[in-house]
């Protein structure tokens, strides 16, 4: 009995050092105890959070296909959805969209959020490990747009806007028969916007750059010395900043325009607003 004891023990002990072997290997990756700990004992129940924040992605209906070819996006695997909203209270029926997204996969948003996380406190809490993930997750799903129609109802319940977007930014067309007037886009309207240049904007872009609502003072602020306007000058600098970081953060487990937001609203500098 106590013979057959002993062979359960041991050959319970080779399959957790099996397991513990030959499991996921990114805490090895690192020096820093706080962050191999953490990728050692909760790298896991990370990516299951990512994977319920990719979750709130509504524009992946559909994907149509690849585009490695995009002017300034060459190699990185841009997918085109299609995808259709509610039933709009204005029209009643659902509107169509089309839009380029280079979304992350949960293993890369889990790296993203736990390197900003550290980079902006020093430690990986829970509690801010949540505010950051619960922040893109209300958002932006955590879809990046590249370029196209991004349809959301922030002002009017089930009555969906159309807002253009290219390289994660809010953009305004220059051609006002470019842009619908009852805001519904034609299938003319939708791709125009997938093949649509600076050239074809105003000079003036939105504020916020995708996935995390990071603005140019949160960047400023991180360090960033690239010239990209200000809240006065919101030139198209910002555009080729943001495209430049996104790119940068595909192959890395850091995310610069995610550390940015981490640094300004979770370092202590000023009070958690959300």
């Amino acid at each position: 009995m106590k013979k057959n004891l002993l062979v359960q023990a041991s050959l319970l002990f080779v399959c957790c050092w099996l397991l513990t072997a030959c499991g996921d290997q990114t805490w090895k990756q690192y020096d820093h105890p706080v962050l191999r700990n953490y990728f050692r004992d909760s790298l896991e129940a990370m990516d299951l959070r990512s994977a319920d924040i990719l979750s709130a992605a509504y524009m992946t209906d559909r994907c149509l296909g690849e585009n490695t070819k995009i002017p300034g996006w060459e190699g990185f695997p841009v997918k085109l959805y299609e995808y259709h909203t509610g039933v709009d209270v204005k029209i009643h029926r659902p509107k169509k969209g089309l839009v380029y997204l280079l979304n992350p996969s949960p293993r890369q948003l889990s790296m993203w959020i736990v390197n900003a996380v550290f980079e902006a406190t020093d430690t990986v809490r829970f509690e801010d490990i949540h505010r950051l993930s619960n922040f893109i997750k209300w958002q932006s799903g955590a879809q990046f747009p590249v370029k196209g129609v991004v349809y959301e109802d922030m002002y009017v319940k089930n009555h969906y806007r159309p807002y253009i977007f290219k390289d994660g930014v809010t953009v305004y067309i220059a051609d006002s028969t470019h842009f619908p007037k009852d805001s519904t886009c034609t299938e003319e309207h939708l791709q125009f916007y997938l093949n649509m240049s600076n050239a074809d904007l105003k000079p003036r872009t939105g504020r916020y750059a995708r996935i995390c609502s990071t603005t140019r003072e949160m960047y400023y602020e991180a360090g960033g010395t690239a010239q990209v306007g200000s809240e006065a000058d919101r030139n198209h600098a910002w555009l080729d900043e943001v495209a430049r970081l996104y790119q940068e953060a595909w192959y890395s487990d850091r995310n610069e325009l995610i550390t940015a937001w981490a640094k300004y609203y979770l370092s202590g500098k000023r009070e958690y607003p959300f």
